[in-house]
């Protein structure tokens, strides 16, 4: 449980770092919210961003890439989704290209 949270944070936090624009300083924020018996985990860049029109059926699926000039294998995102679904957690994705994107994770608090 704790290596699967572990995980998590650390593939969206690599991708945010790996991914990061060429414009600009470069931000990641982080948030966490408890509610009631569930935990929010909001992890948002400035970065390179997804197109989510073209992709975003794709977006959490095994050996998908959506740059291809920066190294990467298409896992990262696929086992997030897995991980965060075997916690009995959701994610989501919000992108816009050259703008960055936020995921979204919510976890129940028993974990």
């Amino acid at each position: 449980m704790k290596s699967y949270i572990e995980s998590i944070f650390y593939n969206l936090i690599s991708n945010a770092i790996k991914y990061r624009s060429n414009e600009g300083k470069h931000h990641i924020v982080i948030s966490t919210k408890k509610e009631k018996n569930i935990f929010h985990f909001t992890i948002s860049d400035n970065g390179k961003g997804i197109d989510l029109e073209k992709n975003g059926k794709y977006i959490f699926g095994l050996y998908k890439r959506f740059h291809s000039e920066v190294e990467g294998k298409g896992l990262g995102l696929h086992m997030v989704k897995t991980q965060v679904e075997a916690l009995g957690g959701h994610i989501s994705v919000e992108s816009e290209v050259e703008k960055g994107t936020t995921f979204k994770i919510t976890l129940p608090c028993h974990l």
